[in-house]
């Protein structure tokens, strides 16, 4: 994302980035569905009930079909599974900021 020209942050966990003072800045949020203390799922929800929702991309490495079906339902933008094309996440990243509202989830 850096070298598309985006400013990023990473983080260790869930409960990291929530306890950061970026989460009040970010504009788009990728968490991966697996992290260590919290899911992705998990940290999507957290934000979703909060006064601060942050657009959200969920990645994972596993296939799960039903689990996909929730992320969406529950209101994160886009669902990857690993490997993912640049540009399909690339496009996502734009919809999440306003860029672009033509995504393929």
């Amino acid at each position: 994302m850096r070298s598309y020209g985006y400013r990023t942050e990473t983080f260790e966990s869930g409960a990291s980035f929530l306890a950061s003072k970026a989460r009040h800045d970010t504009d788009c949020l990728i968490a991966d569905v697996q992290m260590p203390g919290m899911s992705g799922l998990e940290l999507y929800g957290l934000l979703a009930a909060s006064d601060d929702p942050i657009p959200t991309i969920m990645i994972t490495a596993r296939q799960d079909e039903a689990i996909r079906k929730r992320a969406l339902a529950s209101g994160v933008l886009c669902y990857l599974t690993k490997p993912f094309d640049e540009a399909h996440l690339l496009n996502c990243v734009r919809a999440a900021i306003g860029q672009d509202d033509g995504v393929s989830r």
